[in-house]
């Protein structure tokens, strides 16, 4: 239960007008004794326009929280009117729970494979990675190795005739086509 433990004899002035302000102290949950100031208006104003101000002190003991409001100022009256007219907001964050139990799997292509030599890289695993990492890998291999790689992991399902594509040409056609699948995917 709270109580009354200091009244101000001078008036606590602001822009909304004159309040008789007091300090009430009660005993907490927690064991401490905490204070705050309640603003009575002046003047012809409804009780509804009390304001209260959040804790401002909290003490171990009640003589300790007596001893802090014997203290209080005309100033620090005016501050806790402020406080109590706009009080403090605090933003915390949202505690996030992952959404998933399990990563995705690995990306595996299965498909028709082409008879002839394994190919050097699977695009594939590198492209789901980094496409530029993906180009920069193709550009230091050779034709036969490029055409292999697009008969290997079927990415000419148009048929288009390769062999009119320059090197540089293979390479975007590899690039592309992997891109495409890993975005229907």
């Amino acid at each position: 239960m709270s109580e009354l433990l200091r009244s101000f004899d001078e008036r606590i002035l602001d822009d909304s007008g004159e309040y008789h302000a007091r300090v009430i102290g009660r005993l907490a949950n927690d064991g401490m004794w905490e204070g705050w100031l309640e603003f009575v208006p002046i003047e012809g104003r409804s009780a509804d326009t009390l304001l209260i101000s959040p804790v401002e002190s909290r003490q171990p003991e009640r003589e300790h929280l007596a001893y802090w409001a014997s203290g209080l100022t005309v100033v620090y009256a005016e501050g806790a009117l402020r406080r109590a007219r706009k009080p403090l907001t605090v933003r915390t964050r949202v505690v996030e729970t992952p959404a998933s139990n399990a990563p995705a799997p690995r990306i595996v292509t299965m498909g028709p494979r082409a008879v002839g030599p394994e190919p050097v890289l699977d695009p594939f695993e590198v492209g789901s990675r980094s496409l530029d990492i993906l180009t920069q890998e193709l550009r230091a291999l050779g034709r036969a190795r490029l055409l292999n790689i697009i008969a290997a992991y079927d990415l000419n399902s148009g048929g288009s005739d390769l062999q009119q594509f320059t090197d540089a040409q293979l390479i975007t056609f590899i690039v592309v086509a992997v891109e495409a699948r890993l975005l229907r995917r």
